[in-house]
């Protein structure tokens, strides 16, 4: 490790026991302009990598595929909010494909080194899709998207952006909104805490991993929100590992 790194980890202390009966959010590291590049791609490289042992884009791609199905439809866009490295939508893209469905990909990011990774990782697959930089919170959502998702993002803003943002989401999407995140419970960090320092060797990842679990919501939690944004016929389910999956269908 180096001494960048080690001084940067180190100003970040992770309890092996907090307490989690509330929700306790701090700034993680890869949320700071500031991150060296090159410890930012690296963590970027983590995550993708815990995504795929987790298995957690199919959580997302099941209501998709559902909602395709059951409408017979072929072509649909997707947008993906805090959309970090593209590593979802490329993987939904080509799971998409697979079964005869096109996906249009949008992604949206504030980062612009996690844009170039998506970008990057685009054109390695040879996938058309657009990645934008912008902050999904205060800039007008791209129009004309058929499904919003987002995958563990939620848990990096306040209570009150959450309902924001789930608002804005609904006014847009013309179809459907998926999203995904951590659940905030004991197994959940303790599943966290091991499983980062097992898959990844990103010093932020092994940070941010337990950070992102104690600022997480709990099941009542997120449901709260969803009903203060108009959202109380969305449908909330618990998943492994310590995850929900949050939907939202448009009436017809």
């Amino acid at each position: 490790m180096s001494e960048k790194t080690a001084l940067l980890t180190a100003s970040t202390k992770i309890s092996l026991w907090p307490n989690l009966k509330t929700r306790n959010r701090q700034q993680e590291l890869m949320d700071d302009p500031q991150l060296d590049e090159a410890l930012h791609q690296r963590a970027l490289e983590g995550l993708s990598r815990v995504n795929r042992v987790s298995r957690t884009h199919r959580l997302l791609w099941q209501p998709i595929e559902k909602y395709c199905r059951q409408n017979r439809i072929t072509s649909i866009s997707v947008l993906d909010l805090g959309c970090g490295s593209g590593d979802l939508l490329i993987w939904l893209k080509t799971k998409a494909r697979s079964k005869g469905i096109e996906l249009k990909i949008t992604g949206c990011d504030l980062s612009p080194v996690a844009l170039e990774a998506a970008r990057q990782r685009a054109d390695r697959e040879r996938l058309d899709s657009n990645f934008l930089q912008m902050d999904v919170l205060s800039e007008a959502l791209p129009a004309n998207q058929d499904i919003i998702v987002s995958s563990l993002f939620l848990h990096h803003l306040q209570e009150s952006d959450v309902v924001k943002l789930l608002q804005r989401m609904a006014e847009t999407a013309r179809h459907l909104i998926v999203t995904q995140d951590l659940l905030r419970s004991r197994w959940g960090y303790l599943l966290c805490l091991a499983g980062t320092q097992l898959i990844s060797r990103s010093p932020i990842v092994h940070v941010d991993g337990p950070l992102s679990v104690a600022g997480a919501f709990t099941l009542a939690e997120i449901q709260q929100l969803a009903e203060q944004a108009g959202l109380a016929h969305c449908q909330i389910n618990r998943h492994w590992p310590e995850r929900f999956v949050f939907t939202w269908q448009r009436s017809p």
